[in-house]
């Protein structure tokens, strides 16, 4: 809106503009913000602006972490069997093309960790993860803890609940050799 000098006063709205020598018109009780070409434009801007704010770069210590997170769950694809980032070949072009390639996804701020294995595996194949998404490893860790549970709690079901209650240990005999002994030691050492 348009301020525009009219008779002395400053008129925001210019349609409702007051004839000259006559009082000036009321405020308008819809302030900036109520108008809708206000919001909108607002609105407007705020939808450009919003993506350039949210893709800002990782800072250098974000993309050491994560460059290292991701590092440590991935293998070197010489043949090694090592992680990636402790593999031990001098001459290894493989680990030196992972870590460039990996280095070069952490400092990308619009991919996360699991986005980044993702893309290690389009380029690398399967073989760079230490455990594959799709493996049959997880169900059978689960079965072998499930299985030692069971061991477990039956084993102390068999030792405390299974079986009769022992017997009470007999009281020793008293025998009056043995404490004619302790009697006669005890008046010594007074």
């Amino acid at each position: 809106m348009m301020a525009i000098f009219d008779c002395g006063f400053w008129i925001l709205d210019w349609r409702k503009r007051p004839k000259c020598g006559a009082a000036p018109a009321a405020p308008n009780p819809k302030s900036k913000i109520q108008n809708p070409k206000w919001t909108a434009a607002v609105l407007l801007l705020l939808a450009l602006f919003a993506p350039a704010a949210a893709a800002q770069e990782r800072t250098p210590d974000e993309a050491e972490r994560l460059y290292q997170q991701v590092g440590d769950q991935l293998f070197c694809i010489c043949g090694c069997r090592e992680a990636l980032l402790s593999c031990s070949h001098n001459v290894c072009s493989a680990k030196d093309e992972e870590r460039k390639f990996l280095r070069e996804l952490a400092g990308n701020s619009k991919l996360d960790a699991g986005e980044i294995r993702q893309a290690m595996v389009e380029r690398f194949g399967k073989g760079v993860l230490q455990v594959p998404e799709q493996s049959n490893l997880y169900p059978v860790l689960i079965a072998a803890g499930l299985g030692l549970a069971a061991a477990f709690g039956a084993g102390f079901w068999v030792l405390t609940r299974h079986g009769s209650k022992p017997e009470a240990a007999p009281e020793p005999a008293a025998d009056p050799d043995f404490e004619a002994r302790i009697a006669r030691e005890l008046k010594e050492l007074e």
